[in-house]
């Protein structure tokens, strides 16, 4: 019943080495004493410059553990991520807070992921003074930089979150993941909490911070509308394993796993019309 994914390890999407190249990374949790739950399961892929890499499945499917395994945020149980050519696990302190300036992630909650405590302003520039990067002016012209790229106004940015919408709030974590100049932003269901017009905005935002900045993306969502809006390649995941891996229009054209098939037909449009698959499958149950 599985069709077994493509190997990305010697294919160069855009003719470019890969920023990360992860070969058969497996992630097994301990839950008890003598048990563990393997939450992905011999996995590969690159993350080459300037990409959109959408990876896709239900809850449990192991998407948010394999991107926090890309950025070293869980350990890998076998296999390897390698940054620069180096294992990410072997990094020293120095190397690792340069690879922390490489690849940054914008989480699914922008309510949770900014202190209520700190303005907005004080939360973007907070990466620079972790990592140590420039003066105090310095960190400040970059947080305004961020601010217009993002479409937020210095006045919104003085306030604290609990006075933006969600969608400021989340324009405000994607300017404080930028502000570092990564050159990966992995975006973890970050559309999920806001609603559809909402939606739609952060996408085409994320879509042209991808374009001018010389961004790869790699989104991770349950729904398969809001990948293929924004991602070129997808990786389909179920059970811990990539079932299926190609381009977006080759998996929505001509999709080979059963499971990659049933998500195809059971997703709704960004603007939550059904699509056309699943519209004419309904059509043509009525009519038999």
């Amino acid at each position: 019943m599985s069709v077994a994914p493509t190997a990305p390890a010697d294919v160069k999407t855009n003719g470019a080495e890969p920023i990360i190249r992860a070969r058969n990374v497996s992630v097994d949790f301990k839950i008890k004493r003598n048990k563990t739950v393997t939450a992905v399961s011999d996995v590969s892929i690159d993350v080459t410059p300037r990409s959109s890499i959408g990876l896709i499945g239900e809850s449990g499917s192991g998407k948010s553990t394999l991107a926090r395994a890309l950025l070293g945020l869980v350990p890998v149980t076998s296999g390897s991520v390698e940054w620069e050519g180096h294992d990410i696990s072997k990094l020293s302190a120095a190397q690792m807070r340069r690879f922390r300036t490489t690849a940054q992630m914008v989480f699914q909650d922008p309510h949770s992921a900014l202190d209520p405590r700190r303005r907005i302003l004080t939360s973007i520039i907070e990466p620079l003074k972790v990592l140590g990067i420039g003066t105090k002016a310095d960190r400040q012209n970059r947080a305004e930089e961020m601010l217009s790229l993002v479409g937020l106004r210095m006045d919104q940015a003085n306030r604290f979150p609990h006075q933006l919408s969600g969608g400021q709030k989340q324009r405000a974590c994607i300017a404080r993941a930028l502000i570092v100049e990564p050159k990966i932003l992995v975006c973890d269901e970050s559309v999920a909490a806001l609603d559809v017009a909402l939606q739609a905005e952060i996408l085409n935002l994320l879509s042209d911070l991808r374009d001018s900045l010389d961004l790869a993306l790699v989104f991770i969502s349950h729904d398969l509308s809001v990948v293929a809006h924004i991602s070129d390649r997808m990786h389909v995941m179920y059970l811990g394993e990539t079932v299926e891996e190609g381009s977006m229009e080759q998996i929505t054209s001509a999709p080979e796993h059963e499971y990659t098939k049933k998500l195809l037909a059971s997703q709704l449009t960004v603007d939550g019309a059904q699509t056309a698959r699943e519209d004419s499958a309904a059509e043509a149950e009525v009519h038999s």
